[in-house]
C-alpha cells in the first residue's frame, strides 16, 4: 500500500535504481506518495522540492566522524549566543502576535464605536453575561481558527503560564472581551523583554570580549596531550626504528596511526586538507650529506638560527639545571659533559659558558655578624676554636671573620684558606684556557702557560679545572689504519647511546620553538588587529619591539623554571600558557609545554652524565677532535668495542654554507658489538689453524742454536 511507505524510514530505502543529480541527492522511488502540503500557491509549488533527497555518501554517516572539538571559552561564547538567540525569538514571536491580534482588537474597539446602546442591547446584555460577538444585538463576532498560528499561540501560552491554555479557549469564546485583555499583557511584556535585552546585552559583550580571542586557540585545546605523546620515549624510538626499516622513510603503519591522531585532535577534513603534507619527506639535495659508509641516514633535523638559539637553549638548561633538585655530583657530572662535549659539538665556547662567571660580583662583607644566641662576637675573639665549637654542651656556629677588600686586594676567595692547583693541571680561566705552571704563595698567583705565552692570574680568574684528553694506543692504531676522514673538516662525528638519542631529539625540539618565539615576537608587532588581544610592553612603532618581546618570554620561562623546573601541577603550567598567549598570541601554542620539555632534557642529561658507556663514547670523541679529524670506520670499530651489547646511534652535525644552520643526522645502528665479535672470532679461528705451523718454525730455529760453552 501507498500509506505504508511513510512508515519507512530513508535509511532503509533502497536508492541505488533511482535517479541521481548530484554525488548526495536521489529521487524518491515513483510510487513513493508525495507529502500532504495545504494551502500551498503557484509560485511555492514551482520552486519547493517535493522529489528529491540528500543522503550522507561520506565519513559523515559514520560513528567515527567527528568535528573540531571546542574549547571551554568557545562553548561559553556558544551558551551565550544560544541565550541571546532565546530571547530574540521571545520577543520577536511576542511582537508578531501582537501585530496579529492588535489588527483585531482594533476591528473590535471599531464596531463597539458602531453599535448603538439601545435598551434592547442593554437586556441582552443582562441575559448573556458572557457576552455575544461585540457585546450588542447588531454586531456578533467570532475569532477564525486560523488566524492565531503555533507561533502565535505559544507566545500566549508563555506570557500566562499555566493558565495559557484556558486564555486561548477564552479568545476562541468570546474574543470581545478576551483580546484587549491578551493585547495589554503582550504590550506589557515586550517592554519587559526589551529592557531586559538591553540588560543582558552589556553582560554578553564582557563576556564575549573575554572569552573570543582564546575561543580561537583550537591547537591548545589538545597540544598537551598530543605534546607529552609526542615527546615521549617510547614513541621517539620506535619512529627511528621505523624509520631504519624503511630505509629512512615512515612507514605506511606509523603514517597512518599519526594521520588518525590528527584526525581526533584537528577533525575529520584534516585528511583532505594536509594528508599530503604529512608525507612530505625534507629535501636534502643543497644541504651537506654525511658519510656514506656511516649513514644512510634515517632521520634529519635541521637548527634554524643555530648561532643565538643555541645559546639561549644552553642558558635555560643550565639554569634550569641550577634550580633543579638533582644532587651536587650528578649537577657536576651535567656539566662537565657540557663542558666535553655537547658545548664542543654545537660551537660553543668555553669561555662564553663561563662569561657569567667572569662578570661575577662579590656582595660586600657584612657588618655586626653575631653568633645563635644574639650576643655580639666581639666576646668570643678571646676564646680558642674548641671553645667556639662546644660551649656548655651546646653547638654553636663558628664565626670566620673576612678581611676587609681593599683596592689591593679585592679577591673574592681568602689567599690563606685557598688549596693551590698543582702544576701541569689544565684550567679555563677568564683569559682562555691553558695549563698552570706554578702558584706563587708569596704573591697568590697562579702563572698559567696559554698558546699565546704565559701570564699571572688571581685566583678569582680562574673558573674551573678541565679533565685532559686521555691518549689511548688503539685509537691511534685505528686511526692510523683507516685513511677515510669527513668530507668538512668542520663536521662532528659521534656514536652514542639511546640517551644521546633521546637527548639531541628534544634539544632540537628546544632550539625549534625558541625560533618560534622569536619569529612570533617580530611578527605581531606589525599585526594590528592582533594587538587588540596582546599585552603592550612599549609604545607602537618601536623597532626593538620584537627583542622586548622575546626577552619577556625568556623571562617567563625562568620564572616558571624557578618555581619548579616543571613539577608543578597543572594550574601552576596554565598560568604560564595564559601570560604566553596574552604576550605572543595564539600562535605560540607549542610554548606552553616549555616546562615539560625543559624537565625531560634535564633527566636525560642526568642518565648521560651517569652512563659509563656514553662516556668512553664521548672520550672517543674527544680523540678525534684532538687529533684534528674524524674517522669515522675507526671511531665505529672502538666503540663495538666500547658499546657492551647495547644499541647504539650513529651523529653527524654538520655545518649548512652560508645560511645560519646546522643539521643533525641520525642513523640507528643497532647492536654493532655482534659484528666486531663474528670479525674477532675469524680471525682467532684463522691463527688457530696456524698456531701450530707457527711452533714448529720456533722449535727448528732453537734447534739449530749454537749451545752455550760448547
Amino acid at each position: 500500500r501507498r500509506s505504508d511507505w511513510h512508515s519507512v524510514p530513508l535509511s532503509e530505502i533502497d536508492f541505488s535504481r533511482c535517479r541521481r543529480c548530484s554525488p548526495s541527492y536521489r529521487a524518491l522511488p515513483r510510487d513513493y506518495p508525495n507529502p500532504p502540503c495545504s494551502e500551498r500557491s503557484k509560485e511555492e509549488a514551482a520552486v519547493l522540492n517535493d522529489v528529491w533527497v540528500s543522503l550522507p555518501v561520506g565519513s559523515e554517516e559514520s560513528y567515527t566522524f567527528r568535528h573540531m572539538r571546542k574549547n571551554n571559552e568557545e562553548e561559553t561564547l556558544f551558551r551565550c549566543e544560544d541565550m541571546r538567540f532565546e530571547i530574540d525569538m521571545c520577543i520577536d514571536s511576542n511582537a508578531t502576535t501582537l501585530q496579529r491580534l492588535v489588527k483585531i482588537y482594533d476591528e473590535l474597539q471599531f464596531l463597539s464605536d458602531k453599535e448603538p446602546v439601545t435598551k434592547g442591547s442593554l437586556l441582552i446584555a443582562k441575559k448573556f453575561p458572557e457576552g455575544v460577538g461585540a457585546g450588542g444585538k447588531l454586531f456578533q463576532y467570532t475569532l477564525d481558527g486560523r488566524v492565531l498560528g503555533v507561533i502565535h499561540k505559544h507566545a500566549i501560552r508563555r506570557i500566562y503560564g499555566d493558565d495559557g491554555q484556558e486564555m486561548l479557549d477564552l479568545c476562541y469564546k468570546n474574543p470581545a472581551v478576551a483580546i484587549p485583555i491578551v493585547v495589554n499583557r503582550l504590550r506589557q511584556k515586550d517592554k519587559e523583554f526589551r529592557a531586559a535585552r538591553e540588560v543582558l546585552n552589556r553582560k554578553w559583550k564582557e563576556i564575549s570580549e573575554l572569552n573570543y580571542y582564546k575561543s580561537i586557540d583550537h591547537r591548545g585545546l589538545t597540544w598537551r596531550a598530543t605534546d607529552k605523546r609526542a615527546t615521549s620515549t617510547r614513541v621517539l624510538v620506535a619512529d627511528i626504528k621505523d624509520r631504519a626499516e624503511n630505509d629512512g622513510i615512515e612507514g605506511e603503519a606509523a603514517l597512518s596511526v599519526r594521520l588518525e591522531k590528527a584526525k581526533e585532535e584537528h577533525g575529520v577534513f584534516y585528511e583532505v586538507t594536509m594528508k599530503d603534507a604529512m608525507k612530505r619527506q625534507m629535501n636534502l639535495k643543497r644541504l651537506p650529506k654525511p658519510t656514506n659508509t656511516l649513514f644512510t641516514p634515517h632521520l634529519s633535523l635541521i637548527y634554524d638560527q643555530n648561532s643565538w638559539a643555541q645559546q639561549d637553549a644552553y642558558r635555560i638548561i643550565s639554569f634550569a639545571l641550577e634550580r633543579s633538585s638533582m644532587n651536587p655530583a650528578d649537577k657536576e657530572r651535567c656539566y662537565k659533559l657540557w663542558r666535553d662535549f655537547i658545548g664542543p659539538w654545537f660551537e660553543l665556547s668555553l669561555s662564553w659558558m663561563q662569561s657569567p662567571a667572569a662578570s661575577f660580583t662579590p656582595s660586600p662583607p657584612q657588618e655586626g655578624d653575631t653568633t645563635d644566641n644574639g650576643e655580639d662576637s666581639a666576646d668570643e675573639e678571646g676564646s680558642t676554636s674548641e671553645e667556639n665549637n662546644v660551649a656548655d654542651g651546646k653547638f654553636v656556629k663558628e664565626e670566620i671573620l673576612k678581611p676587609t677588600a681593599t683596592s689591593e686586594d679585592s679577591n673574592y676567595f681568602s689567599a690563606t684558606s685557598h688549596i693551590a692547583y698543582p702544576p701541569d693541571t689544565l684550567v679555563s680561566t677568564a683569559f682562555g684556557e691553558g695549563k698552570i705552571v706554578n702558584y706563587h704563595e708569596k704573591d697568590s698567583e697562579y702563572e698559567v702557560s696559554y698558546p699565546c705565552g704565559s701570564q699571572r692570574v688571581l685566583p678569582d680568574a680562574i673558573f674551573c679545572t678541565l679533565s685532559p684528553v686521555e691518549p689511548s694506543l688503539l685509537t691511534d692504531q685505528l686511526r692510523t689504519n683507516d685513511s677515510e676522514v669527513t668530507e668538512r673538516a668542520d663536521d662532528h662525528l659521534i656514536i652514542g647511546t639511546q640517551y644521546l638519542y633521546l637527548f639531541f631529539r628534544l634539544h632540537q625540539v628546544l632550539v625549534r620553538r625558541l625560533n618560534i618565539a622569536k619569529d612570533i615576537s617580530s611578527r605581531v608587532c606589525k599585526n594590528t588587529e592582533l594587538r587588540r588581544h596582546i599585552d603592550r610592553l612599549t609604545y607602537e612603532g618601536d623597532p626593538n619591539e620584537g627583542t622586548i618581546r622575546y626577552e619577556a618570554f625568556l623571562s617567563l620561562v625562568y620564572s616558571l623554571v624557578e618555581t619548579g623546573t616543571g613539577l608543578n601541577e597543572e594550574p601552576e603550567g596554565a598560568k604560564f600558557e595564559d601570560r604566553v598567549r596574552y604576550l605572543l598570541g595564539n600562535d605560540s601554542y607549542e610554548l606552553a609545554t616549555m616546562d615539560k620539555l625543559i624537565s625531560h632534557i634535564l633527566k636525560h642529561l642526568q642518565h648521560m652524565a651517569n652512563d659509563e658507556t656514553l662516556q668512553n663514547m664521548v672520550e672517543i670523541y674527544r680523540r678525534h677532535k684532538l687529533a684534528g679529524s674524524f674517522k669515522p670506520s675507526a671511531f665505529r670499530e672502538e666503540a663495538a668495542l666500547m658499546s657492551e651489547g647495547e644499541n647504539m646511534y650513529a651523529f653527524q652535525i654538520c655545518n649548512v654554507p652560508k645560511v645560519d644552520q646546522k643539521i643533525l643526522y641520525f642513523e640507528y645502528l643497532g647492536c654493532i658489538a655482534e659484528d666486531i665479535e663474528d670479525d674477532e672470532d675469524t680471525e682467532r679461528d684463522y691463527n688457530k689453524r696456524g698456531l701450530d705451523d707457527v711452533a714448529l718454525e720456533e722449535a727448528e730455529q732453537i734447534s739449530k742454536r749454537p749451545r752455550r760453552g760448547a
